[in-house]
């Protein structure tokens, strides 16, 4: 089995179970040059899992813009007047971090997506 055909299988497994990839030091050019074949660079990053552990990383869904859009979302549930002002203040922080989380589960989609087209690909050659 290729070196890319692997890696593919074990990030899509890793991906539908715990919605990241935590590799070591050693696979981060693999890891780099699959993100880059697979389409997912801008839609994932890759980051040292601890800053303890040197040798450890882990690949995971990008969130960065989120946090801006779902405050955005909420003030303007507000704005239309589709939830209450006392409601708005009590739930304003449990509301943007649902809808965070809402919008990380779907970018994980969209990555598991991606990587099943990449190893169809892959198994296809």
């Amino acid at each position: 089995m290729s070196e890319a055909l692997e890696i593919t299988e074990r990030v899509l497994k890793a991906f539908k179970y715990y919605r990241c990839f935590v590799f070591e030091k050693h696979e981060l050019p693999t890891v780099k040059e699959f993100v880059v074949k697979s389409e997912l660079a801008g839609l994932v990053v890759i980051k040292k899992a601890d800053p303890r552990y040197e040798d450890i990383y882990i690949l995971t869904a990008s969130i960065k813009g989120f946090e801006q859009e779902c405050i955005s979302k909420v003030d303007e549930l507000l704005s239309r007047g589709q939830i209450p002002l006392d409601q708005y203040k009590r739930m304003r922080n449990e509301l943007i971090e649902q809808c965070i989380i809402s919008m990380e589960h779907e970018r994980v989609k969209e990555i598991i997506g991606k990587i099943e087209k990449y190893y169809q690909k892959l198994s296809r050659i």
